[in-house]
């Protein structure tokens, strides 16, 4: 049976970093994502402003950080450069000095704050490694909540595969499905990312009626 989160989200989780991943080399898109500005914002900046409330800080997870020092986050280096999503998970349990962290990706501009206030919460109350949601596409490796005891085996697997839905499977984390996160992001918003140019025209459309219209939802597919 899943246990409903609380919906008082209000507070931030003191357990828990937040981390948003800027790696990957963008090859369908043609250009850096993370500061590729939408509606006049760097994606990066529109996934920090919603995550910051959730979390006790957070860290911009780069293999670039001279081109990313502009945007004014706090930056951490990957340990190990071009490992895909599954080296800057890593690379966050690594540095973490909570037992938490809330990985993010600076692909999904509209993460839903309630969405990540939630999974943050959830931090003291779940007994699996992680917690991800479950879209109509599967598992959603972001937002996810993973436990920093999980580094040593994000390291092993490493060396011998690099999919994330692949580690997910095998950790058997705990996962909401869309009756629970639902509750915090109707829409699904918070898994819709930019791949390639179509998606940026479409998320610039929505960016422009926020405050209006639903999102016009894509494929979202996963990836850098």
């Amino acid at each position: 049976m899943t246990i409903l989160p609380e919906t008082d989200t209000s507070t931030s989780s003191p357990g828990v970093i937040g981390a948003i991943l800027a790696g990957g080399e963008s090859r369908r898109l043609g250009r850096d994502k993370v500061t590729l500005r939408l509606a006049g914002k760097p994606l990066a900046r529109w996934v920090a402003q919603a995550l910051a409330p959730a979390v006790a800080e957070l860290w911009l997870v780069t293999n670039r950080p001279q081109a990313h020092l502009a945007l004014g986050l706090p930056l951490v280096t990957d340990l190990v450069p071009f490992l895909g999503p599954l080296g800057g998970l890593a690379t966050a349990l690594f540095y973490a000095r909570t037992p938490w962290v809330l990985l993010t990706s600076a692909d999904a501009p509209f993460l839903d704050p309630g969405l990540a206030a939630a999974l943050a919460a959830a931090s003291g109350k779940i007994s699996r490694p992680a917690l991800v949601c479950r879209s109509e596409r599967g598992l959603e490796p972001f937002p996810g909540l993973y436990a920093v005891r999980l580094l040593p085996r994000v390291q092993d697997f490493l060396h011998r595969k690099r999919s994330f839905v692949a580690l997910l499977e095998r950790l058997r984390p705990q996962v909401w499905g869309p009756e629970v996160w639902k509750r915090f992001d109707a829409e699904g918003a918070s898994f819709q990312n930019l791949n390639q140019p179509e998606d940026l025209v479409r998320l610039e459309a929505w960016a422009g009626q926020r405050h209006g219209s639903n999102p016009p939802m894509g494929k979202g597919i996963r990836g850098s």
